[in-house]
């Protein structure tokens, strides 16, 4: 999208986008992005999403290497949608070598709604790696059971049976945030191996997700999507 268009789209930010053009957005210049103030490099961050060109992956790359955690989501989410098979290395560098799980969970954002379909099979093994892995924070884990479920639905889940079978198991999780999203992810796939431990879940686990609702509730949900989808012999 070009920038009249972004600018008439979101006429609330055509200023800051005006402001951008003089502070390096024309140039593109290497590093760019670090020489601006928070707020404007948010909306930097924001702006190369809309503008939706794969050649500034690389700049929103190196915001979710770099040292700004307030930077962080928002350069995720708009890598998210620009991102391809390109870009995967760097994106699995990060994963692999931070400390920092806001900023894993940022990377697994990215990997979670890629939209690249040719690298969805190795996405989805990463996914998988990281739902199941114990040792990983329990946000970065659920994230990783929700890019499960994005990915997952576009793809035939009898070549996927480990991705399956890990968002199943993290029904029975300790963490209230990781069963959560599992049931998020097994009513989205409507995962009929999943029914038992729903209901389960639905009857016993009152647990409340901060900014959403339990994970009970969530479970029933899940339960009402597998159902109709049997009933409809999906």
């Amino acid at each position: 999208m070009d920038l009249e268009a972004i600018k008439q789209q979101f006429p609330e930010s055509a200023s800051d986008i005006e402001a951008l053009e003089n502070l390096g957005l024309a140039t593109r210049q290497f590093g760019w992005i670090d020489d601006l103030d928070l707020d404007k490099a948010i909306t930097a961050c924001w702006l190369l999403g809309k503008i939706g060109d794969d050649r500034d992956a690389d700049a929103l790359i190196g915001v979710l290497a770099g040292h700004h955690p307030e930077l962080w989501m928002q350069a995720a989410t708009s890598l998210s949608s620009i991102m391809t098979q390109r870009h995967l290395s760097s994106l699995l560098s990060i994963l692999e070598t931070s400390s920092d799980p806001v900023q894993r969970e940022s990377a697994v954002y990215a990997l979670a709604f890629q939209p690249d379909s040719q690298i969805a099979p190795q996405v989805i093994q990463v996914l998988t790696e990281v739902a199941i892995n114990q040792a990983e924070a329990p946000s970065v884990r659920a994230q990783a059971l929700e890019g499960l479920a994005n990915h997952l639905s576009q793809e035939s889940l009898t070549l996927h049976q480990e991705a399956v079978g890990a968002i199943v198991a993290a029904l029975d999780d300790s963490e209230a945030e990781i069963r959560f999203w599992a049931c998020f992810a097994a009513g989205s796939l409507k995962t009929e191996e999943a029914l038992s431990k729903l209901q389960c879940l639905a009857q016993n686990d009152k647990a409340l997700l901060d900014g959403w609702w339990s994970a009970s509730e969530e479970a029933e949900a899940a339960i009402t999507s597998i159902r109709k989808a049997l009933a409809r012999g999906i």
